[in-house]
């Protein structure tokens, strides 16, 4: 993990968010790298995000990194199937709610002060739709490393059947049009990515 930290310091001279030498990003990747499926894309979410904003605020960096957890720890009674569901807006709320439920206490739980954890908390809510620049920034770069990192597993949607090619393009096509307007660079960076997609997608054998 390269140093994106982005710790300021606090009025007692000690750095905000730190403890025994870790920030609550560092422990926050941490976690995740742990336990989740999908790390990689949450890493490069943090990624990307430095890329559109470098001065992102620390909760805003720990958002990122931390934004689809519940797909770390998968609720057996959920009705849901992302590759079916994916622009169901209740789905999308579930998710984005489910995920910040988690969120809040895990960080809690690894040194967040509460103001720290309610504001990642707060992003992670929306972090399939935006709402404020922040919030746009972090459901932006979620764009981008998804279709760097995830198209494989819309591919794997259509061979598995478990969504059409339409449904498949639809989804990658969403990753680019959600974006906020205003986000001109986000969505300069996402049109190649999002070429390069579907060319994987033409790659499936019929």
């Amino acid at each position: 993990m390269t140093d994106r930290a982005g710790a300021t310091p606090d009025g007692d001279g000690e750095t905000l968010g730190q403890r025994d030498g870790m920030s609550v990003l560092e422990r926050a990747h941490a976690w995740i790298t742990a336990v989740h499926p999908h790390a990689r894309h949450l890493e490069r979410t943090l990624d990307w995000l430095l890329v559109l904003d470098p001065d992102a605020s620390d909760a805003a960096r720990i958002a990122a990194a931390t934004h689809d957890v519940e797909r770390a720890y998968p609720d057996g009674d959920s009705p849901w199937d992302s590759a079916r569901d994916w622009d169901s807006v209740a789905y999308n709320r579930w998710h984005q709610d489910r995920c910040a439920e988690l969120v809040e206490p895990g960080l809690r739980d690894r040194g967040a002060s509460e103001e720290l954890a309610r504001e990642v908390t707060g992003l992670v809510r929306v972090h399939e739709e935006g709402g404020w620049l922040e919030a746009d920034l972090v459901q932006a770069a979620d764009s981008l490393s998804f279709l760097e990192t995830m198209v494989w597993l819309v591919v794997r949607w259509v061979e598995s059947g478990r969504a059409p090619r339409e449904r498949a393009e639809g989804k990658l096509y969403n990753a680019v049009e959600r974006m906020s307007p205003d986000l001109t660079q986000a969505r300069e960076l996402a049109q190649p990515l999002y070429e390069a997609g579907l060319r994987e997608l033409d790659g499936i054998r019929a």
